[in-house]
């Protein structure tokens, strides 16, 4: 992640905030990220966003701030408008709170994804995509919480949202599985004596349930 200036910094705390933004405890969000440290999850991250209800399209967040007394931070803010929070247990027992100011803010609705740490990969086999599914798995029970694992649906495989122009291959047994609307959705037992070929990164990968 780049630095970020003095300036940048300055300037995104003089942000003013109308009495329309939004107001979010931090602790909410530690205690959801405070999962991907469990022993046995180590692909995977959470991205926090807002979703226009009408279009699914990410909501443009105009300015953003993590409150913790009398002092305030940027929140910084992904190309997808996805909110990239601290992993501070500080901010969590000091009571933070997540100040944000939408664009179109009475169509937006607050989601959260699990995604898998991708690293830039290209190219994945089907035990790949098995361990990710089975640690997608894993995690999604722990939210559940103890005794209503079972409540959660299951993560069948996985959703690679491709890169407009990305180029599709397969090594060794088997079809070359076909996109829709930009995403290439495969199980692991899709792979099995094979391993998929991408001529770009995935710009995500997702559950399929």
């Amino acid at each position: 992640m780049k630095p970020i200036t003095g300036m940048l910094l300055a300037a995104s705390l003089a942000l003013s905030f109308s009495a329309q933004a939004l107001t979010l405890d931090y602790k909410g969000f530690y205690d959801r990220l405070d999962k991907l440290y469990q022993p046995g999850i180590n692909r995977l991250k959470l991205v926090f966003y807002f979703k226009d209800r009408e279009t699914g399209a990410p909501c443009r967040v105009n300015a953003g701030r993590i409150l913790r007394h009398e002092t305030a931070q940027p929140l910084l803010v992904g190309q997808q408008q996805q909110l990239l929070l601290p992993f501070d247990r500080d901010l969590r027992q000091n009571a933070a709170v997540i100040q944000v100011a939408l664009e179109n803010e009475p169509r937006c609705d607050f989601a959260m994804q699990i995604q898998a740490e991708t690293l830039d990969q290209t190219r994945f086999s089907g035990d790949q995509l098995a361990e990710i599914r089975d640690q997608m798995n894993r995690l999604m029970r722990s939210y559940a919480g103890v005794g209503f694992g079972w409540l959660q649906p299951e993560v069948k495989g996985v959703t690679l949202s491709l890169v407009e122009g990305t180029k599709v291959s397969l090594e060794g047994e088997g079809s070359v599985p076909q996109s829709v609307d930009g995403k290439l959705m495969l199980t692991p037992e899709q792979l099995v004596g094979a391993t998929l070929i991408l001529s770009r990164p995935p710009r995500t990968l997702s559950p399929l349930m």
